[in-house]
């Protein structure tokens, strides 16, 4: 199964989903139809580590890519989260170049960054995967950096300039709110922020993606130019599927 790194280098569009359930056939459900990743949500679900390798196991028989929102910027939280095995944690809250730095730096293992090693976590095989696990974690791990607040609009030049940065993820909700527009997230205010650092990690070949929750805006986006986009959220999607059964069959 291929990596997010890959699908990030791949030149192609691509398609994500946050998963907010304990679901493991929500995950599956993901995968089989189609989807190219997920991100198993630990920030804004009751998700805890245990329940995150079930969902990561899931992804890996779905043949789908998994990554994980940790909770927060944080070595530990970081750590536990590849050790699952899934292909990358995206680090919300970041708004500068030393939080980027660092949560690029929490996912590395020494020398190049400060990764805790444990030969027989889930994503080196329980131990068979041997010595070389740790090299190769360093050179196939992604890191998806959240950006979602005004401060990191302000330092999206350097912070896309990195090295060691594997994607951007843009959040507007947050970044509606810290514009001063809670909620409104097609306010032109937030909009032109999105499509500013859209353009921009376009000029410097970040790959770069944006959430949204509705279809024509998840087109709008890919024809913006981003390269991938995270469309709603497992649990989200349940209801607003069942609100329009009701709907239909009940009025």
């Amino acid at each position: 199964m291929i990596s997010f790194k890959e699908l990030a280098h791949s030149n192609h569009r691509f398609l994500g989903m946050f998963i907010q359930s304990t679901s493991s056939e929500f995950v599956e459900i993901v995968g089989y139809t189609g989807f190219d990743f997920i991100i198993i949500d630990m920030e804004h679900s009751p998700i805890d580590y245990s329940t995150s390798r079930v969902l990561a196991q899931a992804a890996d028989a779905a043949g789908i890519v998994s990554t994980i929102r940790v909770a927060e910027k944080s070595p530990v939280s970081v750590c536990k989260a590849l050790d699952t095995g899934v292909s990358g944690v995206v680090v919300p809250g970041i708004s500068s170049v030393s939080d980027a730095e660092a949560a690029i730096g929490y996912a590395r293992y020494a020398p190049l960054g400060v990764r805790g090693a444990c030969p027989c976590v889930r994503a080196n095989r329980y131990g068979i995967g041997g010595e070389v696990f740790y090299k190769k974690a360093n050179e196939t791990t992604s890191v998806i950096l959240l950006l979602e607040g005004k401060s990191a609009i302000e330092s999206f030049d350097a912070i896309s300039n990195i090295k060691g940065l594997d994607a951007i993820l843009l959040g507007p909700v947050d970044l509606s709110h810290s514009l001063g527009f809670p909620g409104q997230i097609h306010h032109h205010a937030v909009t032109n922020a999105l499509i500013d650092m859209i353009n921009k990690g376009k000029e410097r070949n970040v790959c770069i993606g944006v959430f949204c929750t509705e279809l024509q805006e998840a087109k709008r986006w890919f024809e913006v130019g981003v390269n991938y986009v995270v469309y709603s959220v497992d649990t989200m999607l349940f209801a607003e599927t069942c609100s329009k059964l009701k709907a239909s069959l009940m009025n």
